[in-house]
């Protein structure tokens, strides 16, 4: 994943060769690499070593922010100019299947005007999909122009992003959800090569991606 997007795709086309059915012909060389999906225990496609969720679906922020201010102050000023997003727990990123646990925080009911310690009421999940990044390494500091973006998306995966909205009602200001949506984010096992995609995607259509 730290290599060149032509190593990535030269993996790829070794992979599919090497797995092939024109290769693998007999019985006993499948036998010997592949596993039936029923026999099969899907893990994540990589160790997550960082995690940062963005905000950028406006119906999705203009309806948390009618949840949680009304709808003439549904979208903060910066939102049309800042790719806003914060930092998850990259500990807390599961493969699906994995059973998520509802989490225990500080919930101020309405009009109330201190908080009860309590489990979440208001679990709520967001269908998303996430990258994996790629690439040779940065420096501390350095940056990627947005032109050379494409060439540090390694894959594709989907993922449900778990929030605890009553927790993360009272939790938000002024720095963002803690316990609302760090107790688990479940992500595919099968990661979709950017590699695989980019061909079928015209320069136009990229640019607007």
């Amino acid at each position: 994943m730290s290599l060149t997007p032509e190593c990535w795709k030269e993996a790829r086309t070794t992979l599919q060769s090497l797995l092939s059915s024109k290769t693998n012909s007999s019985l006993q060389g499948q036998s010997k690499v592949f596993v039936k999906m029923q026999d099969a225990t899907m893990h994540l496609p990589a160790e997550i070593g960082d995690y940062t969720d963005f905000y950028s679906s406006m119906n999705h922020a203009y309806n948390v922010g009618c949840m949680f201010r009304d709808p003439n102050n549904a979208l903060l000023p910066n939102w049309k100019h800042l790719p806003v997003g914060y930092h998850g727990r990259a500990s807390s990123v599961v493969v699906s299947g994995t059973p998520i646990t509802r989490p225990v925080g500080q919930v101020c009911p309405e009009g109330a005007m201190s908080p009860n310690l309590k489990p979440s009421n208001l679990m709520d999940f967001e269908l998303e999909m996430a990258f994996f990044i790629g690439g040779s390494p940065t420096k501390l500091g350095e940056r990627i122009d947005i032109n050379d973006a494409h060439n540090h998306i390694f894959g594709m995966v989907l993922m449900n992003d778990w929030s605890a909205r009553d927790l993360q009602k009272w939790e938000y200001v002024p720095l963002g959800p803690f316990l609302a949506k760090s107790f688990g984010t479940t992500i595919s096992p099968n990661l979709n090569l950017t590699a695989q995609c980019w061909n079928c995607v015209g320069k136009e259509q990229r640019q607007s991606i």
